[in-house]
């Protein structure tokens, strides 16, 4: 997706006209996956309008003419990297195997993530949570809306495994759905400080073993 602003507000900001006047152009994707990587790194306050450029390549008034400001440039990071996110884990908990295997499989990704990253990065959408601002309303409903669409597909994949008889039929799968996303960024946070796999991977077992 292509986005464009106007060069004589780009000149004005930056002091840089685009050459002949012509609008500046960009692929927003691109420059999302960058001000992600920069906000997942460092935090949101700790990250700078400066730093936000030199990572997209791009001028203050290139990004504040589409985001708006350091707010909106970071919402809308959120937002593309927790696409990617939420549909990796669509295609993990669907898989073209036994639900239970395919939700275990899912819960050991991120036990061994959490393990991989070091303790600074761990995961930008548990990040942002844990730095959130109480506040912050714009950001609470959007990471609140991300983490129902977490808990719906996990919870799809308790009726799943229950509709095989692999899971308790009597389980409310909404209410474990939110155990599993509980479980999930738990893993995340403790992954920061424990780089143990052996002991996240048991995590997993346990949280599997609560599902028969």
């Amino acid at each position: 997706m292509k986005q464009s602003g106007n060069s004589k507000q780009f000149a004005k900001k930056d002091g840089e006209a685009c050459p002949r006047g012509r609008p500046r152009e960009f692929d927003t994707d691109t420059v999302l996956t960058s001000a992600s990587q920069v906000f997942w790194n460092h935090g949101y306050h700790a990250t700078s309008i400066d730093d936000l450029c030199k990572a997209t390549g791009l001028l203050r008034g290139s990004l504040y003419g589409v985001f708006g400001d350091k707010h909106g440039i970071m919402l809308a990071a959120l937002d593309h990297y927790a696409e990617g996110s939420v549909a990796r884990l669509a295609e993990r908990l669907n898989a073209p195997v036994p639900a239970e295997e395919a939700l275990r499989n899912a819960l050991l990704h991120y036990a061994r993530v959490a393990c991989a990253l070091t303790g600074e990065r761990s995961c930008f959408i548990t990040n942002t949570t844990l730095e959130m601002q109480p506040g912050d309303e714009e950001l609470r409903t959007r990471v609140a809306a991300i983490q129902r669409r977490m808990a719906t597909l996990l919870a799809a994949s308790v009726i799943r495994g229950q509709a095989s008889g692999a899971f308790n039929s009597t389980l409310d799968e909404k209410a474990v759905g939110d155990f599993l996303l509980c479980v999930m960024q738990g893993l995340r946070v403790l992954g920061r400080v424990a780089h143990k796999e052996d002991a996240l991977i048991g995590i997993v077992d346990v949280a599997m073993r609560a599902l028969v």
